[in-house]
């Protein structure tokens, strides 16, 4: 069941493989850089969007695909919610979490599970594209493909090293948003996330958090 779950909050990101014309930026370019992603990231409230998710597993000959909406209010609060071909809804507001389908409910306190306080840390970063100076969880590379710029985030903890090779987030060119998230699962299997139609400093009910 715990394996379940940390899938679940981690569903939407995945792998990328090396591709042609992909250069790692020396240590003085990534600072510019990550100076930039840091400064749209503050500057973000709130955000919405679609998403499109397509899972591909060694033991499936077909990819899976799925789709649905988010929802992000800083610091903490986020719903990533699946509407086809499922309904399926992954809620954290600080500390609690909620994993909600049509059968069931399931709630979570993060401090209570050292290993979902550091997926849920990662979960904010992956979103935002922020903490990227400093990470107490991975070695960060920025790299560069043509005018696109993307994260490789590499386990440092036990825990996740265990589960995960790498992870990947991609902003648009101008640094000012990301559009895809990505990771690498040691199984080989993999997820590739993109962000469609999003939105900033949108009014957001604060009962699409609420994990009463």
């Amino acid at each position: 069941m715990r394996k379940i779950l940390l899938s679940c909050l981690l569903v939407f990101l995945s792998p990328c493989l090396p591709m042609m014309g992909q250069t790692k930026l020396t240590a003085e370019q990534q600072k510019q850089i990550v100076e930039k992603i840091d400064k749209a990231s503050s500057a973000m409230k709130t955000m919405q969007c679609d998403f499109t998710q397509t899972k591909r597993m060694k033991m499936l000959s077909k990819d899976m695909q799925s789709k649905g909406v988010m929802y992000f209010k800083r610091p903490d609060k986020l719903r990533w919610q699946y509407t086809s071909p499922y309904d399926y809804t992954f809620i954290m507001n600080g500390d609690k979490v909620q994993i909600k389908s049509m059968k069931s409910t399931k709630n979570i306190d993060v401090q209570q599970n050292k290993m979902f306080r550091q997926i849920t840390n990662i979960i904010l970063s992956s979103i935002t594209g922020g903490t990227l100076r400093t990470s107490a969880d991975f070695t960060v590379e920025l790299w560069q493909q043509d005018k696109s710029y993307f994260v490789k985030l590499y386990p440092k903890k036990k825990e996740l090293k265990q589960l995960y090779q790498y992870l990947e987030i991609w902003f648009d060119p101008a640094l000012t948003k990301v559009s895809t998230v990505k990771m690498m699962e040691k199984t080989g299997d993999m997820t590739i996330v993109n962000l469609l139609n999003t939105k900033y400093g949108v009014t957001i009910n604060e009962k699409m958090f609420a994990t009463d």
